[in-house]
This record gives structure tokens, sequence and C-alpha cells, in this order.
């Protein structure tokens, strides 16, 4: 045999090969993430606060009387400043009575500020031009952890005539605005890194008993082992090693751009209310055979006006109704699809049945029902 006839066959091999390769290919492996992409440090988040007050300086936009909270508000506050009052001397339309919220540094010292949300909680039409009274801030323990005064920015506005009717404008919503930086913290935020000196525990955001394991792995890698030992799915404990004892921080910095492999989920995230469909990776669709059919039912009404008799006088002639219904059932036929390894494939496996992603989510639960998708369904 000749050498260009040896060459031309090893060329027709070598493609044989990489087409074979190419249609039974494994999916291509994750990318590796970092620690801290995937992981936070228990313990370390914010802290939500809550605080009633009133809004102040209203254009007539305030609560009306029947808030009697709010008129109890302000005899309340009038009483500090050594002013006695009565129901009757109040007037509430240019006050309103709001619920403030704020969430709070996981560091936060004393001094610091916070943006902080006003919403009305009586009948006020607009918090506009408003200013919020100093409000005292409370965490689920009840301790005080911030103050918040300030102007309230409803980022809209709503304007309407004197007169009774629907003459009035309006743009976003203005019973609730922002008052930006108006906490003041007046506690500091002691978190567990600060407590406790000689470690701490991560806490993956997608719980995956592989992602764990192969996270106290990689950090016992790069520092040395006994250094991580996970818990559970979710947690991972972490003992500083000798040379980052009492100094939490730097092994935080040093790890956090340790890598991984993060194990993905296979699971289907399907929002009915507003037809979207979310498919995770590692997914996959045993074979199977789809009939989907539409009833479609069409309703038509025609108006004919009755003519009335010659020559006669009387009210305007009366209109008779035509109804017409007819309904139609789409002529769908059995699909059906071989099964599907990748997310790739599925995606293409479900295009061939030509529905819309309303039907794609009945389904999906159909297919999970009877075992042939290979994934979670979750429904939110």
């Amino acid at each position: 045999m000749s050498d260009a006839m040896i060459k031309k066959n090893l060329a027709a091999v070598l493609v044989a090969v990489v087409l074979v390769g190419g249609l039974c290919a494994a999916p291509a492996p994750a990318q590796p993430v970092r620690l801290k992409d995937v992981a936070r440090v228990q313990g370390v988040t914010v802290n939500q606060l809550v605080g009633y007050g009133i809004v102040i300086g209203l254009n007539q936009t305030g609560d009306s009387t029947s808030a009697a909270f709010t008129s109890k508000t302000i005899q309340n506050i009038l009483q500090s400043f050594g002013l006695s009052t009565n129901s009757q001397d109040v007037r509430t339309r240019d006050v309103a009575a709001v619920i403030v919220t704020a969430n709070l540094p996981p560091f936060a010292h004393s001094g610091d500020n916070a943006d902080v949300t006003v919403s009305a909680i009586g009948d006020a039409t607009s918090l506009q031009g408003g200013t919020l009274v100093m409000t005292e801030m409370r965490a689920a323990n009840n301790l005080v952890y911030a103050t918040a005064q300030g102007a309230v920015s409803v980022g809209g506005f709503t304007a309407s005539t004197d007169f009774a009717g629907p003459n009035s404008i309006s743009k976003n919503h203005v019973t609730a605005g922002r008052v930006p930086q108006g906490a003041v913290i007046a506690r500091d935020m002691i978190t567990n890194i600060q407590s406790d000196q000689a470690g701490f525990s991560y806490v993956l955001t997608s719980p995956d008993y592989r992602t764990a394991a192969r996270l106290a792995s990689a950090l016992n890698t790069r520092f040395g082992g006994g250094t991580a030992r996970a818990l559970d799915a979710e947690t991972v404990r972490v003992n500083l090693p000798p040379r980052y004892v009492g100094d939490p921080v730097n092994f935080l910095a040093d790890a956090g751009d340790v890598s991984l492999q993060a194990d993905q989920v296979a699971k289907v995230v399907v929002n009915e209310r507003t037809g979207t469909v979310v498919m995770g990776g590692d997914i996959t669709l045993a074979s199977c055979a789809i009939a989907h059919g539409n009833l479609s039912i069409t309703i038509s009404t025609t108006n004919v006006v009755v003519p009335a008799a010659p020559f006669t006088r009387g009210p305007q002639p009366p209109l008779q109704s035509n109804t017409q219904i007819s309904a139609s059932e789409g002529n769908k036929k059995l699909v059906y699809i071989s099964g599907a390894a990748t997310l790739a494939q599925v995606v293409r496996a479900l295009n061939t049945i030509g529905v819309s992603p309303r039907d794609l989510i009945a389904i999906i639960q159909a297919l999970r029902q009877s075992g042939s998708l290979q994934a979670d369904v979750e429904i939110i």
C-alpha cells in the first residue's frame, strides 16, 4: 500500500473518530468558581430594623381624621415639648403616620449612616415634600440600634385640581419613599468573627453535599489538613491555622480566591404568574412521547336593529343580539422525544413540540410526575 493511500485512510479514521466523539461527548465540566462567590461567613449578615413615626410638611395629602393613631401620635409629640392638646386641636392633613424600615450592615459601627424606607400606613394620598421626624428604629430583640430623620424622596409626583373628579395625574408610587442616609446607627454590630477568634463556619448559598466536600478539600489543600470539615450540605467549619489565629480577616482575604468546582443542581424553576421557565444545569430527559392539544372557543356577538312598524312613533327601536359560539381543537399529533443528556439537548427536544411557555409549564410538571424529567421542579 502506498504512503498516499495510508495517509488517506488515516485521515478518514481521524475524521470518523472526531465525528463520533462529537456526537457522544460528555457535557463540558463546570468552570471553577471562587469560594467567595458560592459561600458566605455564618453570622455575617444584615439585620432588619423597624420603627414607627410621622412625616410632616405635607400639602394637604396626609391622613384624615379617621386615622385616630395619627392624631394620638401628634399629641404625644407635642406633649414631649410641653404642649398639652386634645383631639379637637389637632389637624392631620399635613401629617402622615408611617412605618420606617432599614437594613443594618453586618459590620456597622456607631455613627455610620444607612438608607431608610418610609411607607404610609394610614389613608395619606402622598408623602411628596414631607420630612420624617426623628424615629427610633429597633431590631428583633427590641433594642434601639438607630434613629432616622430627614427629607423623604418619593421619586414621583401627583397633581390634581381642587374640584371633585378624575382630573389628576400621577407618576410612580407616592405613598412610599426613601430617606437616603437618613438613619444614624447608635450601636456597634458584633459578629461571630469578632467574638470567636479560633474559627468560624462557611455557609453555602446553594446547599449541596458534593460542593461542601469540595470546599473543605480545597481549604485543606491550600492551608493544610484539619483546616476545614464539612458538617452538612450547607455548613463547612473552619479552624484557623496557627499562623492565622487571632487574625481571621487575613485568612478570609486569602481564602476568598480559593477555586473549587461547584456542583450544579438539576432544577427547573417555574413562575406560573409570568409564564417564565428557567432550567438549571445537569438536567436529563428520558425518552418519552407527548401529545398536547389546544382547545379554542370563540364567542361572537352581533347586534341587529329591529325595524319598527311603518308610520309609527315611539322610543328608539330595540336591538337584537345574535351570539354564535364555535369550538375547535388543535390537531396536535403525538411527538416522540428521544433521551437528552445535556441542557442544550433538553431545550431542543422541548422546542420540537412547538408550544407556548405557559403550555410548557404544564408539560414540564407532567414530565416530572412521569419520571421522564430528571430534575426538581420548583414553582414560585
